[in-house]
């Protein structure tokens, strides 16, 4: 998919609606901008509701997770 934009005197740039619905980019959304070479990448920022349920295929037991508390120390 390619488009092509004028940027604005604000130095502004348009996103076409058509990858804007395919990138799930809407008001508030963040973006990121990678500069690779002489190319711009633009990149959508996850919200954090898009990793949720992400390693529940691992079967991971609650228990497992817990850190042990380290002991207590004594300051003279």
């Amino acid at each position: 998919m390619q488009a092509e934009a004028i940027v604005s005197s604000k130095g502004q740039v348009t996103l076409p609606a058509a990858m804007r619905a395919k990138l799930g980019i809407g008001p508030g959304s963040h973006i990121q901008f990678e500069l690779r070479g002489q190319e711009l990448v633009i990149k959508p920022e996850l919200p954090m509701s898009a990793y949720y349920g992400l390693l529940k295929k691992y079967n991971l037991d609650p228990a497992d997770l817990e850190i042990e508390k380290e002991p207590d120390r004594e300051f003279e």
